[in-house]
């Protein structure tokens, strides 16, 4: 079974994994940003709240497909969750969550994620229309 229902969402999740990916190059070619000595405050626990609501819905999403391209993008985006939070506990101050060269693994497994969500929609598409010629 796959995620979506119509071509549209893939479009649609394909252009915000584009524009995700796009801003952490653009991150990753500007210097390295300073460390953060904001506090922790409402905004950031409604943002890690969030980020965890996500990553569980996630793993439901990964039970629900049994299309591999699909379950691999799903994974990669498990993955900058927990990525954002390890560099969310660096940013405070936890030393053992540090990840060395964290932007440069953050852009690759959102370009990589963008790559095959772009892949799954070109397939989607392509299906699609051979169908439509049947």
């Amino acid at each position: 079974m796959q995620l979506f229902d119509s071509v549209r969402m893939y479009v649609l999740a394909f252009s915000v994994y584009a524009l995700v990916a796009v801003e952490k190059l653009y991150e990753l070619a500007k210097s390295p940003a300073p460390a953060s000595t904001a506090g922790f405050g409402v905004r950031e626990v409604l943002i890690v709240f969030v980020t965890i609501c996500v990553a569980g819905y996630l793993i439901r999403l990964l039970r629900k497909t049994s299309i591999r391209i699909e379950q691999m993008i799903i994974v990669l985006t498990e993955a900058l969750c927990i990525l954002w939070l390890a560099n969310l506990l660096a940013n405070l101050g936890i030393s053992w969550a540090e990840i060395p060269l964290a932007r440069g693994i953050t852009a690759t497994v959102h370009c990589a994620a963008t790559v095959l969500a772009g892949v799954r929609t070109f397939q989607v598409e392509w299906h699609r229309r051979r169908a439509q010629k049947a």
